[in-house]
């Protein structure tokens, strides 16, 4: 069985999508000891932006299928549930292209296998604390929602995870319609993975599939996501928290070790810098 993670990359005029995925392939490369393959799905749009050195770290570069589903929108997250059938893993974790690895969590791959489908359903603090406030989390509360993350979700290929994916697609395709009929309490503006794929499962009679035995809440990410930290800081935390990547692919953000996979939202934080720091630790 083959074992993989993939992320999605559309470029827009405002954030340089491929050059994130770049940079989790190269940190993935540099810290697994085990997976550490990174595909990427990408649109034709950015595909064109595709060089030399992205090809030498992707596992594959994946043309989008059936067109883009989110041509007009910066927010691109409606054709995630195409990776079901581009990717050429048995065993594949979908992340999100604005993470990086600092550690190496090939451990957790045996634990996810014994679910058809997983994501995560905690998070952490840049500190390493659980993160606990729902600030972001209302609609999966007041609608009893499945609390999952998909930044980091976990399927093989089965029937399970075929349901989920093409019930997704639906629901990707309807979300307007879908959010009126299963969100009676309150709902979000703008169609979100999370919700989608919290949904599916829910509808399928799924939700089992996210609930954790022996796992010690793994599998987890740190989500850097401001209002999430616990104290005041804002989205755009790199300008008043300091950070960097050490020799040893180390993260040390405000001076705190990093042991997770690091979801840094804060699309300024990918410097030139950093990305030189992980192609240097790669050489």
């Amino acid at each position: 069985m083959t074992q993989g993670y993939i992320t999605i990359a559309q470029n827009n005029s405002q954030v340089d999508y491929l050059e994130q995925a770049y940079a989790l392939a190269l940190s993935i490369k540099n810290t697994q000891s085990g997976v550490n393959n990174l595909s990427v799905m990408v649109d034709k749009h950015t595909l064109q932006s595709v060089k030399s050195r992205h090809r030498k770290v992707f596992d594959k570069i994946i043309d989008m299928p059936w067109q883009d589903d989110a041509q007009a929108e910066q927010w691109k997250v409606n054709n995630k549930w195409k990776i079901y059938y581009v990717t050429p893993y048995h065993e594949t974790v979908l992340l999100d292209s604005d993470m990086i690895f600092p550690c190496d969590v090939s451990y957790w791959w045996e634990s996810l296998r014994e679910k058809d489908f997983w994501s995560a359903t905690t998070t952490k603090t840049f500190r390493g604390d659980n993160i606990t406030s729902n600030v972001c989390r209302k609609v999966f509360i007041d609608n009893d929602l499945p609390n999952i993350h998909n930044a980091f979700m976990y399927f093989k290929k089965s029937e399970i995870s075929s349901e989920i994916f093409k019930l997704a697609q639906v629901i990707f395709q309807n979300w307007q319609r879908f959010y009126h009929i299963y969100l009676p309490k309150s709902k979000p503006t703008r169609v979100s993975g999370d919700v989608v794929f919290a949904l599916a499962i829910k509808i399928l009679g799924y939700e089992h599939l996210t609930t954790r035995k022996n796992m010690e809440n793994l599998p987890t990410f740190v989500h850097m996501r401001g209002e999430l930290q616990g104290i005041n800081i804002y989205d755009d935390w790199s300008k008043n928290i300091s950070s960097y990547i050490t020799s040893n692919n180390e993260l040390i953000v405000g001076n705190f070790k990093q042991y997770y996979p690091f979801h840094y939202v804060d699309k300024d934080w990918l410097s030139d810098e950093i990305v030189k720091t992980l192609e240097h630790n790669h050489a």
